[in-house]
């Protein structure tokens, strides 16, 4: 989870009250800020939670803590100027990263500490809301030495020039990406691309070169008054959601927020959004004995403002991203309420927990294999069509794809344990040889379900070294039919992956549960392995039930 670190001098500033330490230890946590560590006389490591974006910096935790402590209530409001500066977006920058947002806050007082503060919210939203800035991306200017209007736009590497930040010398567009420590950083994001975005204002100066790095130019500097915000990104939500924690944030310093017209729309958008609560509908979720009074007076505290009626109607802040149903805002209620404040009961329902057959079934597995000598391992459940099909050289089926990956590597729910394996094999190769290891896990395959897909336990087993082979791994299968009481028959059936003449199908009656073999040269060497590999791969679920 993210940590940020925070003056508590500046907390209590803007919070207008002085919190103890106690407090913030024991009741803090409750709130979103799961831990709350002393690292100075002054200095405080707070971790948060992913789902509250706005909590990253000290300006949005004092403005949740003022009403979850009692010291003010309901929503704050904001009142956005008008849009005196005008971006238009430019059609070659579509393609590449076609959503910006922008704003402008206005008699900001800044210190060197607010700065750091400042550039501390903008990093952490680089690395979540962001995706290490594939995502989104933020730019901060001061916009003293700027001509609107601006143009969002993309050139060719070699055609814009500046001087980014933390340079002494101008680069164009592609020298930055090659010898910026910032450009070689990010330049994965626009690897693919032709024409790399930039923000320019009407003399020709570049303010920014989004996701990479801003103009020297811009600077926010102790002496900025006026600040220029960008957000550009792939998501046009994300990078809205984006600018109104930043802007509030600043607008908790004192400055005063402006809209800016993007392409014809006024940025940003800080109307609340309004949600209905049915307060039976709590008291039945929550299992709270509260009046519907006292359900508006607990929502007030955390932030939202209510017109009580028949139904409350909630008004839900620009910043609060995580609100997304009426669960939300009963968890708030109950949050309010104090978790301590709930009465412990037992549930009319048997909740006597025992483990589920097959689980059993697959810790005697377990314990079986543990017996023989091999390692049980834990590898992670997603992975990349890379080491499923090329170097694993699984047959290839349908997969179960994730939707918006944060890496390439891990890109799809395994359908097979191997890969896996073969991979800590590959990790391992400096270790002493023979090396036996096995996992017992879920695997994801494709099928006609309601969701079209479905998970099913494996086990897989295997075996490397200069004397490995198909022999050995079949006795590991003769030591899980002797200790399961099971019957199995393995024939000989060939397999994309395994040798010729050295792999078969292992069935248990009339069902096929799993495969047996020697790795292929091919596959071996994929994974730069040296010594040969054995492997077993056996369905779980399926022997289970067969027995």
């Amino acid at each position: 989870m993210p940590h940020i670190e925070i003056d508590k001098r500046e907390l209590d500033e803007l919070m207008e009250n002085e919190v103890s330490e106690q407090k913030l230890r024991e009741e803090a946590a409750f709130l979103g800020a799961h831990s709350w560590e002393k690292q100075g006389e002054h200095r405080w490591d707070v971790e948060t939670y992913p789902n509250r974006p706005d909590f990253l910096s000290v300006e949005g935790l004092a403005r949740a803590y003022r009403g979850f402590f009692g010291f003010e209530e309901g929503r704050v409001r904001y009142e956005p100027a008008p849009a005196e500066v005008e971006v238009s977006v430019e059609e070659p920058v579509k393609d590449v990263r076609p959503h910006i947002g922008c704003a402008v806050v206005r008699n900001i007082e800044l210190s060197r500490k607010k700065i750091n503060g400042l550039i501390q919210l903008q990093e952490k939203l680089h690395e979540t809301m962001g995706r290490r800035r594939e995502k989104l991306a933020i730019g901060l200017h001061d916009l003293s030495g700027l001509e609107p209007p601006f143009r969002y736009t993309a050139k060719r590497p070699g055609k814009v020039s500046f001087r980014p930040l933390e340079s002494e010398k101008e680069m164009d567009l592609g020298e930055i990406l090659e010898t910026h420590e910032k450009g070689r950083k990010y330049s994965w994001i626009l690897e693919e691309e032709e024409r790399y975005p930039v923000i320019i204002d009407s003399d020709d100066q570049v303010l920014s070169f989004p996701p990479i790095i801003n103009n020297q130019l811009t600077e926010v500097e102790e002496e900025t008054e006026d600040v220029f915000i960008d957000v550009t990104g792939m998501d046009e939500d994300t990078v809205r959601d984006c600018l109104n924690i930043l802007v509030t944030a600043l607008a908790e310093r004192g400055g005063d927020i402006e809209k800016v017209d993007v392409d014809g729309e006024e940025l940003p958008v800080l109307e609340p959004d309004t949600m209905e609560l049915d307060t039976d509908y709590v008291r039945n979720i929550s299992g709270l004995d509260i009046s519907a009074d006292e359900i508006a007076e607990r929502l007030e505290s955390m932030r939202y403002s209510v017109k009580e009626g028949e139904m409350l109607e909630v008004e839900v802040p620009c910043y609060r991203t995580d609100v997304m149903h009426d669960y939300d805002l009963i968890e708030d209620v109950v949050i309010a309420h104090r978790y301590s404040n709930v009465e412990a009961e037992m549930p009319e329902i048997d909740q006597t927990a025992e483990l589920s057959p097959v689980e059993g079934f697959s810790d005697l597995m377990r314990d079986v294999l543990a017996g023989t000598g091999a390692l049980e391992t834990h590898t992670y459940i997603l992975t990349n069509e890379e080491d499923v099909y090329r170097k694993s050289m699984l047959p290839e089926k349908d997969l179960v794809r994730m939707e918006n990956p944060l890496t390439e590597e891990h890109s799809i729910v395994r359908p097979s344990m191997l890969p896996g394996l073969l991979k800590a094999l590959s990790n391992n190769r400096h270790r002493g040889y023979p090396q036996e290891l096995f996992e017992i896990g879920e695997v994801s395959v494709c099928d006609d379900s309601d969701t079209g897909a479905s998970d099913t336990g494996k086990l897989c087993y295997v075996a490397c070294g200069p004397e490995k082979g198909f022999t050995d791994v079949r006795k590991i299968l003769q030591v899980l039919e002797r200790d399961l009481g099971v019957e199995l028959e393995v024939s000989e059936n060939e397999r994309r992956n395994l040798r010729t003449s050295r792999s078969g199908i292992i069935t248990c009656g009339d069902r096929k549960i799993g495969y047996i073999g020697e790795l292929d040269p091919e596959a071996r060497d994929n994974w730069e392995l040296e010594a040969p590999v054995a492997v077993m791969e056996l369905d779980v679920d399926t022997l289970h039930e067969a027995l």
